[in-house]
């Protein structure tokens, strides 16, 4: 009797085990999208996505083509491939279904050493008034147009972008051209007084999205415009609409009133030199309530507008490519620490 319970028990728990997970081997070729040809690889990862990244299986040097031997996968869990090359790392994402697991794989790795003068940068501000201080984003677009393609080293010549030195909360990630995935970045120190972008910017258009709080007791803080100056102007977005900036006269804003989006105040920064020190007042305006999800780790989209062919500054000669911005970054540790104080 005890016998036949447990055997039933121990097939349930094996039925219950073969649902969640399917033996499978991941196979596929490497392309050059320098050269044209098969590429290389110094190594290929492969990980489940599980609200972490799970280590499955690593097949080491690759050439043309890989296969993984047969591993247990996860259902439910989409499966992202790393492969590095030339100390970059790109990555492919699976979708967590049979067919997509089952169908050759194509990756595209990319030689290193793309010139800087075909690294274009365009960015914005927008900045939010909560309760206890004032929560700042940017987003920066950048568009690497290199001819061979290339993955430009950022280690040759950093991209640097500013943040304030009263800033806490200090978050970063990167959406590389051709994924749905943010990747979180470090933010490590540079040597201009900002913060490094420490990974090779891919050809095609990357998005940088930064963000960080400032608390009430600073009524101002100062901005060293790096990367944010390449356009020589740099616009900011102020919510609730009814909250005025102010800067320092070396460095005046000017207040957008034409094809400003609703709900949102538009200001612009013109004649930008990199290295130029702004320093921010931020005055008036209803907070608006703290952001927090906890739905997911990475981020969470609020509205947003990211299109090269909306232009709303050309009221004042601003010529460049304008978004407009309200994202959330939230994450767990963040979650955490309010839950638990």
């Amino acid at each position: 009797m005890f016998r036949s319970h447990l055997f039933s028990i121990l097939t349930l728990i094996l039925l219950s085990s073969a649902s969640y997970a399917e033996k499978l081997s991941i196979y596929g070729t490497i392309q050059n999208g320098t050269t044209g040809g098969f590429g290389k690889a110094d190594s290929i990862r492969m990980l489940a996505l599980q609200g972490a990244m799970v280590p499955l299986a690593d097949i080491g040097p690759q050439s043309g083509k890989f296969r993984f031997p047969e591993t247990d996968l996860p259902e439910g869990a989409p499966i992202l491939l790393q492969i590095q090359y030339q100390g970059v790392n790109y990555n492919k994402m699976i979708p967590p279904t049979t067919k997509f697991r089952t169908s050759p794989q194509e990756v595209t790795v990319f030689d290193t050493g793309a010139d800087r003068k075909q690294i274009a940068v365009k960015s914005l501000m927008q900045v939010m008034r909560e309760k206890k201080g004032l929560r700042v984003f940017k987003l920066f677009l950048i568009d690497n147009s290199s001819k061979p393609p290339k993955s430009y080293d950022s280690k040759l010549s950093p991209l640097e972008y500013s943040v304030a030195k009263e800033a806490t909360e200090i978050l970063a990630q990167i959406q590389q051209p051709g994924s749905k995935m943010a990747i979180p970045l470090g933010i490590p120190e540079g040597k201009n007084g900002g913060r490094l972008l420490d990974r090779a910017i891919l050809p095609g258009v990357s998005e940088v999205q930064i963000s960080y709080f400032i608390p009430n007791q600073h009524d101002k803080f100062t901005e060293r415009m790096l990367v944010e100056s390449e356009n020589g102007k740099f616009p900011i977005f102020v919510k609730p609409q009814d909250m005025e900036i102010k800067t320092g006269e070396g460095t005046p804003v000017i207040k957008l009133d034409k094809d400003v989006p609703p709900g949102l105040s538009a200001y612009v920064l013109n004649s930008l030199d990199f290295g130029t020190n702004v320093e921010f007042t931020f005055s008036g305006g209803k907070p608006l309530p703290t952001i927090s999800n906890n739905t997911n780790p990475e981020i969470w989209n609020g509205s947003i507008l990211t299109s090269w062919d909306l232009s709303l500054f050309a009221v004042v000669g601003f010529l460049g490519f304008l978004f407009t911005l309200s994202f959330i970054f939230v994450y767990r540790k963040q979650i955490e620490r309010k839950n638990n104080p």
